[in-house]
């Protein structure tokens, strides 16, 4: 599948990373699958909250009065998350789920907070939607929201499809990130922003910069997979 689907490397990269990642797709090409699959050959726990069936107490927890004062209890998706201390946050149909939910869901992205819980750093979340003329009463993400995900454009052609109907669909391969590649973010995300700023740099400079950027970027090639014990 991925050989047909460019989008399964990223997602492993982002999955690996931590990175808040969005996939578009038409209904029935495997996005879901995919994603179950992905958890169950990492072994890790997988909580799927479909975001359009939600309130947004189930996101920014419901108010409980506590000794006097008020505090935001969080969801038991979100406890059982906390409690493994790892896993999968698969926020599913995101493009169905109304404003009010959306906003709810800003601090669960960009911060991981589930009402007064955060979970841990080793959960990683991923989202899937449809695009809003293929999904039932869709909405358009809210600028916030999409500013805090990656998203990847899911495509499959028929045959993978039909495949992975038939036979189940394969699972993603979430990398071994190399050491130190922290500091590669950092350096990258500078680079972006003095590309960004690309009027204040002379055209040499300019180059230069770019010409790094594609360097460093090619180094993610060489990432390996997890050897399985």
């Amino acid at each position: 599948m991925s050989a047909q689907n460019p989008a399964v490397e990223a997602l492993g990269v982002a999955v690996a990373a931590r990175v808040p990642v969005l996939l578009w797709g038409a209904p029935g090409t495997g996005k879901t699958s995919a994603i179950r699959a992905m958890a169950g050959a990492m072994d890790l726990p997988c909580e799927t909250v479909i975001a359009s069936i939600r309130e947004p107490s189930d996101f920014a927890g419901l108010p409980i009065v506590v000794g006097g004062e008020v505090r935001f209890a969080p969801p038991a998706w979100a406890r059982r998350l906390a409690e493994a201390g790892r896993g999968l946050l698969f926020l599913d149909e995101l493009s169905t789920a109304p404003p009010a939910v959306q906003a709810a869901l800003l601090r669960v992205v960009l911060e991981r907070a589930v009402g007064d819980l955060t979970l841990p750093d080793e959960v990683a979340v991923v989202a899937a939607a449809n695009p809003p003329e293929q999904a039932a009463d869709g909405w358009d993400l809210s600028a916030p929201l999409a500013n805090r995900l990656c998203h990847l454009a899911w495509q499959t052609e028929p045959r993978a499809v039909a495949d992975g109907l038939a036979g189940g669909w394969s699972a993603p391969v979430v990398p071994v990130l190399p050491d130190g590649w922290h500091a590669e973010e950092i350096l990258s995300r500078g680079l972006v922003a003095a590309l960004l700023h690309r009027s204040r740099v002379t055209l040499v400079e300019s180059r230069r910069l770019r010409a790094e950027f594609l360097r460093r970027a090619r180094t993610y090639r060489g990432l390996r997979a997890p050897t399985m014990a």
